[in-house]
């Protein structure tokens, strides 16, 4: 989903015209559909691999799955958020970001520090090599998962005291764009 949304926001950034006016109105709700949808056919297949045959098929299987997230869904994340960068950046001084570029922009690049590292780590124990200790990883990986909110709060703004009501608020901010 952080790969749809990327590419969406970068689409709307460069051809804020056709976005506007050509775009298909589901189009990201097809998108997304699509991609849970290879998630969870990728995800199935691997571990009925896994469950039902023998080592060497369920190995192979995950360094497929691996390569699939680093090859298919990695790079055009990363290339529509350094598009995005590069373009929020090099824009008009007399504007300041909107929020919603802001924490893409942060989602993402706390995903690629934090959640692909245990991706590398999986994929390189599958032929038998490791970097580190994997508690390592997982840490780095419940971070990941955890950071999101934060994130949220933080660009949302809590300028003065920071209650439930200042966290409502910084969450509306954030997404109201």
């Amino acid at each position: 989903l952080l790969m749809a949304i990327s590419i969406e926001r970068c689409i709307s950034v460069l051809c804020p015209l056709w976005y506007r006016c050509h775009r298909p109105q589901h189009l990201s709700a097809v998108m997304c559909a699509l991609l849970w949808a290879l998630s969870i056919a990728v995800t199935a297949a691997v571990t009925s691999l896994c469950l039902l045959s023998k080592r060497e098929h369920c190995s192979t299987a995950l360094i497929s799955m691996y390569l699939l997230n680093f090859l298919i869904f990695a790079p055009p994340m990363v290339i529509s958020n350094v598009i995005l960068f590069v373009k929020v950046l090099c824009g008009s001084r007399r504007r300041q970001p909107k929020k919603l570029y802001i924490v893409i922009f942060l989602t993402v690049f706390f995903f690629l520090v934090f959640g692909v590292p245990l991706s590398i780590h999986n994929f390189l124990q599958q032929f038998n090599y490791s970097i580190m200790l994997s508690q390592v990883f997982f840490l780095l990986a419940c971070v990941n998962s955890s950071i999101n909110p934060f994130i949220y709060f933080l660009v949302g703004g809590c300028q003065r005291h920071c209650s439930l009501v200042s966290l409502q608020v910084a969450f509306r901010r954030v997404f109201e764009e």
